[in-house]
């Protein structure tokens, strides 16, 4: 099997993700999605850490078009990322760095729903 299809297989998302056309004036889901599309073609198939960062960033890049406050914050977040300078891959620091930003919405987000019992 051909290694992109392989690739494309994991991401499910992957076709919707290249499709979706941002407003003119929005040049950082236009470079989101060239970073996700650089990202995930140039990983190793075979290491299943890769493969599960890619599904990862698939979901969140999904999350990213279809939730209009998730966009909102990464776009504030992302501007604020800071990579070290002995980064070996400066592409999966960011990576990380935009699934970190995630994880952190979805914790705030996400609400701890307590049903009191009445006696």
């Amino acid at each position: 099997m051909n290694i992109n299809k392989k690739i494309i297989g994991y991401c499910k998302n992957f076709y919707k993700i290249i499709n979706f056309k941002p407003y003119e004036e929005d040049v950082i889901s236009d470079r989101l999605i060239k970073i996700y599309q650089n990202y995930i073609f140039k990983i190793d198939v075979n290491n299943e850490e890769d493969v599960e960062r890619i599904k990862q960033l698939d979901y969140v890049i999904n999350k990213y078009i279809d939730d209009f406050l998730f966009r909102k914050e990464l776009q504030k977040e992302i501007l604020t990322i800071r990579v070290r300078k002995d980064a070996k891959d400066i592409l999966k620091e960011i990576i990380n760095s935009i699934i970190k930003i995630f994880d952190k919405y979805q914790e705030g987000t996400t609400r701890v729903i307590y049903i009191s019992r009445w006696i």
